[in-house]
């Protein structure tokens, strides 16, 4: 059996993630694979280095297949990209080692989460970025601390946030709600949240290393070691886009998505760098913070 090695990049907005699933048609894998079996008449299997949720994209997927024909890399690159949709291309193909797995000889996966906190929405990033400055629980939660840089002054608006108990519910239900369409009208000025960023990065720090990362994990039937270890989290600003780089051998599911909605809530002081070890301590799910959503993160790499 020849074994082929494909690098691939998709925007997953319309996608229901990567792996394939018998209720959509509509996944990464499952689109690779149909024009595989299609074109080579086997049935075809293709195995990814991860699998990324419904709306997550992909500068550097890797996923390996297997198959009795002898073909050319150029050959199956020309094939795929004829056949699969716009937003979905492979980049490179290489024949491999019989023994190679992308998911089980991966060594490190770096994944981006991208913010856009400019004064108005961007407008061709917007599928590629989250913009918390127009949702109303973040919004709340940043006018009780303090972290906007202007008021609004539409009295419509409520500015009660929700109790504590309720906030977990919002997170555990991996919601965000939906965007603010009535408070800008009686202001010129939107509002920019003022994040702490030496806050952030002091428990991102906190972060890094070997540990058990339950915390950080919505699947609560996951029976596996939840224990990873992240080498290196940085966060930086870049033009009014805040951007969040996770460095790991391994990530749980939503664990970055969890980890960014965590390090937001530091950000805005609902959260101090000195929780961070009790939120890995109490391993439950609860103790983190909400979950960010996916239109904002990418698998940028996958290290072998």
């Amino acid at each position: 059996m020849n074994n082929y090695k494909l690098t691939i990049q998709y925007d997953g907005t319309r996608y229901s993630g990567w792996q394939k699933q018998g209720n959509t048609a509509d996944t990464i894998q499952g689109k690779i694979e149909t024009v595989l079996q299609k074109w080579l008449k086997e049935d075809i299997e293709i195995h990814g280095s991860g699998r990324t949720d419904a709306g997550v994209h992909a500068l550097c997927q890797v996923s390996n297949f297997k198959t009795s024909a002898t073909l050319s890399c150029p050959q199956i690159m020309a094939a795929l990209n004829q056949y699969l949709p716009q937003d979905v291309r492979i980049t490179s193909v290489t024949q491999v080692d019989p023994r190679f797995h992308a998911r089980l000889n991966a060594k490190q996966k770096h994944y981006r989460y991208q913010i856009d906190n400019g004064s108005a929405a961007e407008v061709f990033e917007r599928k590629y970025m989250t913009r918390f400055a127009d949702t109303d629980y973040f919004y709340k939660l940043c006018r009780q601390t303090g972290h906007l840089s202007a008021t609004f002054g539409d009295s419509s608006v409520n500015t009660d946030i929700s109790r504590p108990s309720e906030r977990n519910n919002v997170a555990s239900n991996n919601t965000m709600p939906p965007q603010r369409n009535n408070v800008a009208s009686n202001n010129t000025m939107p509002p920019q949240i003022i994040y702490d960023l030496k806050a952030m990065q002091k428990a991102a720090a906190l972060l890094c290393g070997e540990h058990d990362f339950k915390s950080f994990c919505d699947n609560k039937r996951m029976k596996k070691s939840t224990v990873r270890t992240i080498t290196n989290l940085t966060i930086r600003n870049e033009n009014n886009k805040m951007i969040l780089d996770f460095y790991g051998n391994g990530f749980l599911y939503h664990m970055v998505r969890i980890l960014t909605g965590t390090l937001l809530e530091v950000g805005i002081g609902l959260k101090s760098p000195e929780d961070i070890p009790a939120i890995l301590q109490a391993q439950k799910r609860e103790a983190a913070g909400f979950t960010a959503p996916p239109q904002g993160l990418f698998l940028m790499n996958v290290t072998y």
